[in-house]
């Protein structure tokens, strides 16, 4: 198990206690499905926004969350659920601090159309659970009626080649990779603009460009990098080893260009004094550790937020990262299936969405055709 995916296991264990029995069945029932840690947080994120909302409109007496009944969701009408709904698309407006104790800027945020339909989504499997899979003692079913099942999704499907347009202007082409990383190391000071953070950049620039210019020199998720091991580099054939999703262990590779980075770095490495077991790749200090140790996954979406929306594509994240990659190897390199190994996706169909990204090869076609 990757070093994520263990701490995810962990904050699992330590969180599921605070919620209704139920939902711990229903998590229970999740694990034997094999869903990751990482998701079944997702899921309990959900459920505690919608418990935390309806104790605040008086749907339930229940002071904690935990203490919530089967039969307040057994009680719940389709106008009740909409109103969730229409709450989830308008609590931008007052930063969600109804159901928020320290809101933070992204409160502020509205939520996008497929975020407010994975929290549905998530309640659709939660309800479906207790009333169509789970039994109690006498072979019952948990709940008699399940409101989320009149709840329809209406989520606009689009075409390859609309997702692709959407995706285009959030990830970086040809030489836009080149110059994102030269600013990350250079280019990224001058924004700073006082001593403090002129001082952390500087500390912390030969990481942050490593960590970013190996993403995407192969195509690695953030977690894999973060769980990234000294162990794990194999320098002379640039491979790394890594556990991906579903446990399957892989060799993928990375550039020499990627290593330039990696190696300078590396050389950096014991600045971050890291105790002598420390084997992790990436390391980090905090003023409660400030012996180097494992950088989490958060703190890397961070920086790398940081750094795009200085570099002026604010829209980029540290999956689009990975995005960028794989569209840049489709096109120099035209065989997914070399794409998929690299990446570690079990289908094609997965790789292929790659494939559409670039529109001017498609229309460089067209006008070939004609």
């Amino acid at each position: 198990m990757s070093v994520t995916k263990q701490r995810d296991a962990l904050q699992l264990l330590q969180t599921v206690g605070s919620y209704p029995w139920y939902v711990e069945k229903f998590i229970e029932h999740k694990k034997a499905k094999k869903n990751s840690p990482s998701t079944l947080l997702g899921y309990l994120r959900d459920f505690s926004f919608f418990f935390r909302w309806m104790m605040t409109e008086g749907l339930s007496t229940a002071t904690d969350m935990k203490d919530i009944p089967l039969s307040d969701l057994n009680d719940l009408k389709k106008e009740t659920v909409e109103s969730y709904i229409l709450y989830l698309q308008e609590s931008h407006l007052y930063e969600r601090s109804v159901l928020l104790s320290n809101p933070t800027k992204s409160a502020k945020k509205e939520y996008s159309d497929r975020t407010i339909s994975r929290k549905i989504s998530s309640l659709k499997s939660l309800f479906h659970y207790l009333s169509a899979l789970a039994e109690d003692e006498n072979g019952e079913s948990y709940l008699t009626r399940n409101v989320l099942a009149k709840i329809e999704l209406e989520i606009t499907e689009l075409t390859p080649l609309a997702r692709a347009h959407a995706i285009r202007a959030k990830i970086l082409i040809d030489d836009e990779i080149y110059q994102f990383v030269d600013f990350v190391y250079n280019g990224y000071l001058a924004h700073c603009d006082t001593e403090k953070k002129k001082q952390y950049h500087m500390q912390n620039r030969d990481r942050d460009t490593a960590l970013i210019a190996m993403i995407l020199s192969g195509g690695f998720r953030v977690s894999e990098i973060v769980s990234l091991d000294l162990s794990d580099i194999i320098m002379e054939k640039n491979q790394l080893k890594l556990i991906r999703k579903g446990k399957k262990e892989d060799a993928p590779f990375f550039s020499d260009w990627g290593k330039e980075h990696l190696a300078k770095y590396l050389q950096l490495r014991d600045k971050y004094k890291p105790e002598p077991q420390e084997d992790a790749v990436f390391l980090a200090v905090s003023p409660a550790n400030p012996n180097g140790h494992r950088i989490e996954v958060r703190s890397v979406q961070k920086l790398v937020k940081k750094y795009a929306k200085a570099f002026g594509i604010p829209d980029l994240s540290v999956h689009k990262l990975r995005h960028s990659f794989a569209t840049q190897f489709l096109r120099l390199n035209p065989d997914p299936h070399q794409l998929q190994a690299q990446l570690g996706h079990s289908k094609i169909e997965t790789t292929m969405q790659y494939a559409h990204v670039l529109e001017d090869a498609l229309g460089k076609a067209v006008n070939r055709t004609t």
